[in-house]
């Protein structure tokens, strides 16, 4: 029986499910996007975790170009991957989740040139786990800074597609393919090609759906000196806390850790009633906002009060 054969006479029973492995092709489409743009998927690997510490081993890229207005992706434009010494022998937990050897990374270096040639052209960065990957990326190329990101793991609303885990293997098995991961550019091509698929709740676009997350502007709360008992309230709102966050009280004396959430412009107003009646006890001046956008998100810039805060 051939592999089509197969795959027809399992998939037209209800005990199976077929998934392919990932094939990039040249295009998603034929022939120009009517509003071009162009993209760039990005994914690193590091030395560990931390965005302040830790160090960038191999970077990948896919740049592609894309429809504004559909979200429809055209052509593949151009691939990169690189490896970087950390100087430094990686630890064993990193050697074995990447298949990355101290051998592979002796003497070598990221090509500065070609990877700002791209990022000076892209009009939007995209990663899975953007967070991550934009830190890492601002510290070692600033251009990285200027630029507009969007994020493929919470930039598309996956719970609301009955997708129960962010892991990009898993996104990629319920969309019905499979990848090596924890490589840079294999895991930038995986990520691209969630971008084409079509969402398995909704059936829209995965990429329209993240662009129409990126161009929206959201609120960063940051509830400055919210007393100690409310940690459980915040919490459950969605807060997380930000222990390096440094702010002035209203005495003017330095403080550093605080609770903070973004949420959409619309619901800003929303999220100042709670604040004040729920943390503040009816005080609404307490709590300080910032508008982000793309150029901001995911940012560490986007954790950092003003002076003024």
């Amino acid at each position: 029986m051939l592999d089509h054969e197969a795959i027809a006479h399992l998939e037209r029973s209800d005990q199976y499910r077929v998934i392919r492995r990932l094939q990039l092709p040249d295009a998603y489409h034929a022939g120009a996007p009517a509003t071009a743009r162009l993209g760039i998927v990005l994914d690193v690997e590091a030395t560990g975790l931390d965005t302040v510490r830790d160090v960038i081993i191999e970077l990948g890229f896919v740049a592609f170009e894309y429809d504004a207005a559909s979200g429809k992706i055209y052509r593949i434009l151009h691939q990169y991957e690189g490896f970087e010494d950390p100087g430094r022998p990686l630890t064993d937990v990193v050697r074995r989740i990447t298949g990355i050897t101290d051998e592979m990374l002796q003497g070598q270096r990221l090509d500065d040139t070609e990877i700002g040639h791209w990022l000076a052209k892209a009009d939007l960065v995209i990663a899975h786990n953007a967070a991550f990957d934009r830190q890492m990326l601002e510290r070692r190329l600033p251009v990285a800074s200027r630029l507009n990101w969007a994020c493929t793991q919470q930039d598309i609303p996956w719970e609301d597609e009955e997708v129960s885990s962010l892991k990009l293997d898993y996104i990629a098995y319920r969309l019905g393919f499979f990848f090596e991961g924890h490589r840079a550019v294999n895991d930038a091509q995986a990520t691209l090609h969630v971008l084409s698929c079509a969402l398995p709740s909704s059936g829209r676009a995965a990429m329209a759906e993240l662009l129409s997350h990126a161009r929206q502007t959201r609120c960063r709360f940051f509830a400055v000196g919210a007393p100690f008992d409310k940690k459980d309230e915040l919490r459950e709102r969605g807060y997380r806390w930000l222990p390096d966050c440094r702010y002035a009280d209203e005495f003017g004396k330095s403080k550093k850790g605080v609770w903070s959430r973004a949420v959409p412009e619309e619901d800003a107003d929303a999220e100042r009633r709670w604040l004040a009646d729920t943390v503040y006890g009816g005080r609404q001046d307490k709590a300080v906002c910032r508008e982000i956008r793309a150029r901001e998100r995911y940012s560490i810039r986007e954790f950092i009060l003003s002076p003024s805060g």
